[in-house]
C-alpha cells in the first residue's frame, strides 16, 4: 500500500483501491480546491456512487465531535459494501506547536485580502492559546502576547512582529481583530482530541469502514499524523503560494496537470498557446482557473479543440466590466472569491451603492433564470446541458420573450451561464438574498456603518459562509 503521495499520483492510488488494496484511513491536506477534487475521486473509488446515500457520512470538521466520529467508525455499514466516514476541513491537526504556522497563515490570508480566512486562523490560534478575543481587543495585543503567548510558545509570536511600536507589519492584527469583533466571531473552545482518534485508529474498526480526513493544514510532528502515515495513506494536495521562481514553477505544474486531467475527462484538447493565454488571464488560483476552464469547455460545445480566441471571447466581458468578477463569484456561490473581488473594487474607489446594485442585479437575473426553467418554455433546459444543446433547444424559446435583464443585449453564452449558475441556489434562497441586499441598501444609506463590512456581511448571508 502506498503511503504519502502527491495529488498528482492519485490515479495510481485509485487503481490500488479498485484492486481492493485499501487502507483504513486517508488524509488529504493542502490546497482546498485540490483536496476537495481529489476527495470526490477517492470517495467514488471507495464507495460505489449508487451506495453513497447510505454508506457515506459527511461530518463538518469545524464543529466535529471526535467521539461521535469514533462511534460512526465502529458502526457497521447499512448495506454490505465499503463505508466512508469523512471529516471535512478538520481542525484536529492544529496544535500549540503549530501556532507560528497559524499566525503566518492568518497574515498571508490578510495580505490576500481575505479577512474572513485571516480571522479564522487567528481565532484558532487564540483557541489553542487558551485565550478569547476579548484578551486581544482594544489595543491590548502587545501586552497579552508578551505575557501570555510568549511564555507559552517561545519566539513563535515574532512571526507577527508585534514587539516595540505599532508598525505597518503589526497593524494587520488590529484590522483582523476589529473584523472579528464586528462580525461577532469567537475563538472556538479548544479540545485536543487527536489522542482519542489516534487510539481509535490503532485499535481498529470494521474492515469495510474507512475514515477520510481533509484539511488545509497538518502538523507533521503530531502522533496522529505519524499514525496515519504509517497505517493509512496521506495525499499531499499542497501548492506553494509564494512568489519565488520555484514556487511559481510548482504552481504552473499543478495547473497544467489539472488542465490535462480536466480536458481528458471532457474529451477536449487545448491548442498551442491556450494554456499561456488562460494563465495570463486568471493567474495561479486553482479554483478560478478551474471555473474558467469549465466555461471554455461549455463554450466550445461539440468542438474538440479549445483555441486562444475562445479564451479571448469568454474573457471579453470580464475585462470590460471589472464588477463582473464579483457578481460571477456570487452566482457561482464562491464566497471567498466574491469577498476578494469586493475588496479589490472598493480599493479601486468603486462606489459601495454601485457595487451593491450590481450584486442585486445578479440575483434578479438568477431569479429570472430560475423562473424560466420552471416554466413550460424552459422545459428543454437541464443542468449539464451543453452550450450547443442550449443554442438548439433553449435559446429559441428565450428569444420569444420580451427583453429583460436576463436576455436584453446579452451574449447567448452569458445567458447560458446564468441558467447554469441558477442551479447553485434554490428559488427561496434567491428571494431571501434580495431581502438581505435590500437591508444592506438601507444600512448603507442610513446607518453610517462601515460600507465594506455591510457589503461583506451581505455577501456572506447571500452565498453562505
Amino acid at each position: 500500500m502506498t503511503k504519502e503521495i502527491s495529488h498528482r499520483d492519485l490515479s495510481k492510488l485509485l487503481v490500488e483501491i479498485r484492486a481492493e488494496r485499501v487502507a483504513p484511513v486517508y488524509l488529504l491536506y493542502g490546497d482546498e480546491f485540490l483536496y476537495k477534487s481529489s476527495f470526490k475521486s477517492l470517495l467514488d473509488a471507495l464507495v460505489p456512487p449508487n451506495y453513497q446515500g447510505l454508506n457515506y457520512e459527511a461530518i463538518d470538521g469545524t464543529s466535529e465531535d471526535v467521539y461521535k466520529v469514533i462511534e460512526h467508525l465502529n458502526t457497521f455499514p447499512l448495506i454490505p459494501s465499503s463505508k466512508v466516514i469523512a471529516v471535512h476541513c478538520t481542525r484536529i491537526f492544529y496544535s500549540a506547536v503549530g501556532i507560528d504556522d497559524l499566525l503566518r497563515r492568518s497574515k498571508e490570508a490578510f495580505e490576500r485580502e481575505d479577512l474572513k480566512e485571516s480571522a479564522r486562523y487567528l481565532l484558532h490560534m487564540l483557541s489553542i492559546a487558551g485565550m478569547s478575543l476579548g484578551d486581544v481587543r482594544d489595543g491590548n495585543w502587545k501586552r497579552v502576547s508578551d505575557k501570555g503567548l510568549r511564555e507559552s510558545f517561545g519566539a513563535s509570536i515574532t512571526a507577527c512582529q508585534v514587539e516595540g511600536e505599532r508598525d505597518a507589519d503589526g497593524v494587520w492584527l488590529d484590522r483582523v481583530i476589529a473584523f472579528c469583533v464586528h462580525e461577532k466571531m469567537r475563538a472556538p473552545a479548544h479540545q485536543d482530541d487527536a489522542e482519542a482518534l489516534n487510539d481509535a485508529i490503532l485499535a481498529g474498526y470494521p474492515k469495510n469502514n474507512h475514515l477520510v480526513l481533509t484539511t488545509d493544514f497538518v502538523d507533521k510532528r503530531r502522533k496522529l499524523y505519524k499514525t496515519i502515515d504509517k497505517i493509512g495513506v496521506v495525499i499531499d494536495c499542497s501548492v506553494p503560494k509564494g512568489g519565488r521562481a520555484a514556487d511559481k514553477r510548482h504552481q504552473e505544474e499543478a495547473l497544467k496537470a489539472h488542465v490535462k486531467e480536466t480536458l481528458k475527462m471532457a474529451g477536449k484538447i487545448m491548442a498551442p498557446g491556450g494554456f499561456e493565454a488562460l494563465h495570463k488571464k486568471i493567474g495561479s488560483d486553482m479554483r478560478s482557473f478551474s471555473n474558467e476552464l469549465e466555461k471554455l469547455i461549455a463554450f466550445v460545445g461539440e468542438r474538440k479543440e479549445i483555441l486562444p480566441s475562445d479564451i479571448e471571447t469568454t474573457s471579453k466581458r470580464t475585462r470590460q466590466d471589472p464588477v463582473y468578477e464579483m457578481t460571477n463569484a456570487i452566482a457561482e456561490r464562491d464566497t471567498r472569491s466574491a469577498l476578494f473581488f469586493l475588496d479589490s473594487l472598493l480599493k479601486n474607489n468603486f462606489f459601495p451603492l454601485q457595487v451593491l446594485a450590481a450584486a442585486t442585479n445578479q440575483i434578479r437575473k438568477l431569479i429570472l433564470a430560475k423562473d424560466f426553467i420552471r416554466s413550460t418554455h424552459g422545459s428543454g433546459w437541464r443542468q449539464g446541458l451543453s452550450y450547443a444543446g442550449f443554442q438548439k433547444m433553449v435559446l429559441p424559446e428565450l428569444e420569444k420573450r420580451d427583453p429583460d435583464i436576463l436576455t436584453g443585449n446579452v451574449h447567448p453564452f452569458a445567458i447560458y451561464m446564468t441558467l447554469k449558475q441558477s442551479g447553485n441556489y434554490t428559488l427561496e434562497e434567491l428571494i431571501s438574498a434580495l431581502d438581505v441586499l435590500l437591508d444592506a441598501d438601507i444600512r448603507l444609506k442610513s446607518s453610517g456603518q462601515y460600507a465594506k463590512i455591510v457589503l461583506e456581511r451581505a455577501i456572506l448571508r447571500t452565498c453562505g459562509a
